[in-house]
């Protein structure tokens, strides 16, 4: 059984649920621990945490510890963005993700993927399906690798996020030697600064996907490389604090490992999986 989240949002960013909706749920679901992680600040992004409430939020976090100390452990974490400032005061660990390339969102809806393909493609070649899939797929793994050298990011959130709306393949290619290439390679540099990587049920629980990120094909590599996994809901709502953990226990078993990783408050330690 899974004991710990590490991803999930409040009232803060762009969450449903209070922070204490989120401590209760997790209570309820049996957690031992939670770490609720704000979304960095971005000028102009809605969904991210302003800067004005940062200290809120850390005050707050800091009330429901004491508030709940000897029921469950509570952390504060961030969900550090590459395009946002690097700001790591006061948050207890960083997952690092990539939401936003090049000015383009890459998951916050389909009609905004399919424009960072069309984007990444170019304009001159904007007819050619392969040569643009291609060009995008590159251009986000390649960005997601600069998290390896964030020595303060600790997870890599939701990997293969750029496949949110690819049920069926229905924009990438994910069985082709050039994306395997490109997420690879990305991964392999990640996995080689010390990154863990989450199973992320987000998309499952939002109903977009039928597994977790990163797919089952990239953590069977993960685990042959000698990576490490997290499991998380990336949830929005209490409703969702514990989607699909059952169902990632099962894959995460079926690509070969045999622990999970938890943090204890100052680092990260193996657990085996029950």
């Amino acid at each position: 059984m899974v004991k710990q989240n590490l991803h999930c949002h409040t009232t803060f960013d762009d969450g449903a649920s209070t922070p204490e909706e989120m401590v209760c749920a997790a209570m309820e679901h049996g957690l031992s621990s939670l770490g609720i992680s704000a979304h960095a600040p971005m000028d102009g992004e809605d969904w991210c945490t302003p800067k004005e409430k940062e200290a809120a939020f850390k005050l707050e976090m800091q009330r429901l510890k004491e508030k709940y100390a000897g029921k469950i452990a509570l952390y504060t974490g961030l969900e550090y963005d590459a395009a946002a400032e690097k700001n790591f005061d006061g948050y207890e660990y960083i997952i690092g993700s990539g939401h936003v390339l090049d000015g383009f969102y890459v998951d916050s809806t389909r009609e905004r993927a399919i424009a960072l393909i069309k984007h990444f493609g170019g304009a001159e070649k904007a007819a050619d399906v392969f040569f643009a899939n291609y060009a995008s797929a590159c251009a986000y793994y390649a960005h997601c690798a600069q998290l390896a050298d964030i020595a303060r990011a600790d997870i890599v959130g939701h990997f293969d996020l750029l496949t949110k709306y690819n049920e069926q393949g229905a924009l990438y290619d994910t069985q082709s030697s050039w994306y395997r290439d490109a997420a690879f390679a990305a991964m392999e540099t990640l996995n080689a600064a010390g990154k863990i990587f989450e199973m992320n049920t987000g998309a499952i629980s939002r109903g977009y996907r039928t597994t977790p990120y990163p797919s089952p094909e990239l953590l069977h590599h993960l685990h042959d490389i000698g990576g490490r996994i997290v499991i998380s809901s990336d949830s929005h709502s209490a409703g969702s604090i514990c989607c699909a953990f059952e169902q990632c226990e099962q894959i995460a078993r079926s690509c070969g490992f045999d622990e999970l990783w938890y943090f204890n408050g100052s680092c990260f330690e193996p657990e085996k999986l029950s």
